[in-house]
């Protein structure tokens, strides 16, 4: 290298030893791996997971969007899980604790009533051709109170009703809408029947005699009515009792009419009837 200056030739020398170790040792030029832009890469077991706004923490947990770890969004999920689980729970728990709901609908009287006359009088001792005849009926009787007795009430007339189930041959007489002397005299509860039932304004248009003035009118013409040696001898609404409450000059026959009356929301069609007219005429 004669004529070279002497820096010239140290420069070259040492650039040439350089490449060599390069070359020799395998050292690569220094390069920016863009797939790091944007943040930090996390390996976990083969994986890559690239986390976006924060590094990767300890144990591979995922760094959620936004710098929260899914780690925490899941913690946070279950919480708000737990809440509305705990939430369901303590209302579960209010419900049983006091704040309870509507209780069982009560049973009326009159149902209570027909319920017990109905399956304990039947067949010749029957009082009630339908249990809404019976519910329609006992709408116009005094609901009276628990324990009555020797009153035209419909309490009166429960008691009567359960002692039948025993004895219907004793009690479904006065279980029935007239009362059998026990609940009530047959004229007495005949004529609470007609009072609500057979009036002026119910009959109106009638030709026939169809209504009384008064409840002393009424009870003065039942009393009255002649003894019929033909008759029966109680109330029964059967079609096979015999003799038969259908026909005949008597209270029985009277009572069967307005009970239809009641039953069939018909009393221009009854009230005649059970005012005395035919059928409920001497035989």
């Amino acid at each position: 290298m004669t004529g070279l200056p002497r820096g010239a030739v140290f420069a070259a020398f040492t650039l040439a030893f350089c490449a060599a170790c390069n070359q020799m040792l395998d050292i690569q030029d220094a390069r920016l791996d863009q797939s790091l832009a944007g943040g930090a890469t996390a390996t976990n077991g083969g994986a890559t997971q690239v986390a976006h706004g924060g590094d990767s923490s300890s144990g591979g947990t995922e760094v959620a969007p936004g710098g929260r770890s899914s780690g925490e969004s899941n913690q946070a999920g279950e919480s708000g899980t737990s809440t509305g689980t705990n939430a369901g729970a303590g209302g579960e728990a209010g419900a049983a604790g006091g704040h309870s709901g509507p209780g069982p609908e009560q049973t009326s009287p009159c149902e209570s009533y027909c319920d017990a006359v109905i399956s304990n009088c039947k067949g010749k001792y029957e009082q009630y051709r339908t249990f809404d005849q019976c519910i329609e009926v006992c709408k116009h009787l005094p609901q009276g109170a628990i324990g009555d007795e020797n009153l035209n009430s419909v309490e009166c007339r429960v008691r009567q009703a359960r002692f039948a189930e025993s004895e219907p041959f004793v009690y479904c007489k006065s279980a029935g809408p007239l009362g059998g002397g026990k609940c009530g005299s047959n004229c007495v509860s005949y004529c609470s029947l007609m009072e609500s039932t057979c009036t002026a304004a119910s009959t109106e248009g009638n030709l026939e005699r169809s209504y009384f003035n008064d409840t002393e009118s009424c009870l003065s013409e039942c009393n009255a009515l002649p003894a019929d040696p033909a008759g029966p001898v109680q109330y029964s609404s059967s079609a096979i009792a015999a003799p038969s409450s259908f026909v005949g000059n008597h209270v029985f026959c009277r009572t069967y009419h307005v009970a239809a009356a009641l039953e069939q929301d018909a009393p221009t069609e009854h009230c005649p009837h059970a005012m005395g007219g035919d059928p409920c005429i001497a035989q």
